[in-house]
């Protein structure tokens, strides 16, 4: 629509602002507090007298209870080779195509994941797959120096990134000794970096028969992992 100036002539008028467009920090919060929303009455569903007991726990210990559940599953879902933000995408998708009701696009996911893209974290940190020091060890509550320890014999590794120390959020889980991995991140060698590391463990490989060194591993099969291993830091260590 046009307005006219005190000249007389007809100028285009200026898009108007939205004024309901949330911000990015509003937009993450809303997502965080939509997914507080569910889990709490899921866990009302499954377990109405379980759930309020939950209220006799110190908001404080609740929180990082939570937390900890939040990198297990994580971690779980990185062994299984399971893509969350797929699957949370396509039940979305079924969602909307559910309730049939035709609305205009909002820029909440966009804002929120430049949000996150500008905060300087990874991806992977920003998906909980990989926990900063401090935070694996309140989560096994294990020591500082135990975790020194652990990465000292290979048991688990680290990733650097910058200037931080990260723990794979798949060491939380129990389907996986920490025995078995070391047999295979000793194989990977010194040579190999933490973050390649990561990407052996998470990638599948053809050898394997596709499938990535964490679901056979998961699966007790580590012969033929360790034996990947071996070929992965060969041929790390030809081409440098």
């Amino acid at each position: 629509m046009n307005r006219i100036t005190t000249k007389g002539v007809a100028t285009p008028r200026s898009p108007r602002q939205r004024r309901d467009a949330p911000s990015p920090e509003e937009a993450r919060f809303a997502r965080i507090d939509h997914a507080i929303h569910r889990a709490v009455v899921a866990a009302v569903l499954v377990d109405p007298i379980g759930a309020i007991a939950l209220l006799d726990i110190p908001d404080q210990e609740l929180g990082r209870l939570i937390k900890n559940r939040v990198w297990q599953i994580v971690g779980v879902a990185t062994i299984l080779n399971l893509d969350i933000q797929s699957m949370r995408e396509e039940d979305e998708k079924l969602r909307k195509r559910a309730n049939r009701i035709s609305k205009p696009r909002t820029p909440r996911e966009d804002l929120t994941q430049s949000a996150l893209e500008g905060s300087g974290h990874s991806p992977l940190v920003r998906a909980g797959k990989l926990l900063r020091a401090e935070d694996y060890c309140r989560a096994t509550g294990i020591t500082k120096d135990k975790l020194n320890k652990y990465l000292a014999s290979a048991r688990i590794f680290s990733v650097e990134m910058a200037q931080e120390t990260y723990i794979p959020a798949f060491f939380l889980s129990s389907l996986i000794h920490r025995d078995v991995f070391a047999k295979v991140i000793r194989r990977l060698g010194v040579g190999t970096s933490g973050l390649e590391k990561w990407h052996f463990f998470t990638t599948p490989i053809a050898d394997l028969r596709g499938s990535t060194p964490l679901q056979l591993l998961a699966s007790q099969d580590v012969t033929a992992v360790a034996k990947a291993a071996g070929g992965f830091a060969k041929h790390k260590a030809s081409n440098t």
